[in-house]
């Protein structure tokens, strides 16, 4: 299979401080628009949120198919808060990530930074964490985002990886 370019469909970046540090989280949509997207990332923000450190979004940006300029654009999302409490200066830095295939054979995978679980084996398993549960039916609930580079939705793994982020562990020593 040929890899495709990243520039291959549109997308969303979506821009997110927690802990003092700004992440992003990138979106391939369909052609239904920015409101779609808004109601589709914050019902997937929304069930992580439990599992998340104080978050709040600074920004949305899109991109348009064979295009690698992203423009900031009027987002419902922007200055939304998410999850609760703060880290303290000695907290390692967690993630947890979900994962999918499309039916083109191309992987998908998206991660949230600023986690307050890791679980017990760093993976949660279905039916182990029901906020977890909650984001995969949110994965599954948007058919319209969350699409792979190939621009077909991908079939969702039931369950999400956690761990420690190497580089911001590296970073606050």
């Amino acid at each position: 299979m040929a890899a495709l370019p990243a520039d291959n469909t549109q997308r969303f970046k979506v821009f997110y401080t927690n802990n003092g540090q700004q992440h992003t989280i990138e979106s391939r949509p369909d052609a239904t628009g920015v409101s779609t997207f808004d109601v589709d990332m914050d019902a997937l923000f929304t069930a992580v949120s439990p599992l998340l450190y104080n978050t709040v979004i600074d920004d949305v940006q899109y991109a348009a198919a064979g295009s690698n300029i992203f423009n900031p654009i009027s987002s419902a999302l922007t200055s939304n808060t998410y999850g609760g409490g703060g880290s303290s200066p000695n907290s390692v830095p967690t993630y947890i990530g979900f994962v999918g295939r499309s039916p083109g054979g191309h992987r998908w995978r998206t991660y949230f930074f600023g986690v307050n679980a890791v679980g017990g084996n760093y993976r949660f398993t279905a039916g182990e964490n029901s906020d977890i549960d909650a984001a995969v039916a949110a994965l599954n609930a948007a058919p319209h985002n969350f699409l792979a580079i190939d621009g077909l939705k991908p079939v969702y793994r039931s369950y999400a990886n956690a761990g420690i982020n190497y580089h911001w562990m590296k970073e606050i020593r």
